[in-house]
């Protein structure tokens, strides 16, 4: 890999450590989105058909990113923990068609996979560097945003206050 691109990845992965401390505003409306879905090519998922139905956790990712692939198998077990009671979204961020589906394959990811080949998504959710994950709460309001890679700690509390009830 050239020293340059070692050299952005490397400041992508310092920035999004240093940012996964930020707090951000208390809670903002989810964008909905359409997009194409690499996990099943010819379909489509309408993020706004779930948008306050359910909690969802988006994922920004790549297959060239070295901590989305420490991440992967801990958002896999995760999503199958609560399958049908939190909505797991990947959002494969400006990689080839090929490297995001043998990503998807060696992860045995089985949720559902969108590509943002241009970034729209990413700076719609205000993602700056990859692993991203979006918390949204089932009122449609994104209620956390992770930069960096999650531990499976973080990633069952941030999901576990997703799905508690919240109080008046």
């Amino acid at each position: 890999m050239p020293f340059w691109t070692r050299l952005s990845v490397a400041g992508l992965v310092g920035l999004s450590l240093a940012l996964a401390a930020t707090p951000g505003p208390a809670a903002w409306p989810a964008p909905a989105f359409r997009a194409e879905r690499i996990d099943a090519p010819g379909r489509v998922l309408d993020l706004s058909e779930h948008l306050g139905r359910l909690p969802i956790v988006l994922n920004f990712w790549a297959s060239w990113c070295a901590p989305c692939r420490v991440e992967a198998p801990l958002l896999r077990n995760e999503e199958a923990r609560q399958r049908g009671r939190v909505l797991f979204v990947g959002v494969n961020l400006q990689d080839t068609p090929g490297g995001a589906r043998a990503f998807l394959q060696t992860y045995f990811w089985s949720f559902p996979n969108v590509r943002d080949a241009h970034g729209e998504l990413a700076r719609a959710y205000r993602v700056v560097g990859l692993p991203t994950t979006v918390f949204i709460n089932a009122a449609g309001q994104v209620v956390r945003v992770h930069a960096g890679p999650l531990t499976a700690e973080r990633l069952e509390a941030f999901v576990s206050a997703l799905t508690q009830p919240s109080t008046p």
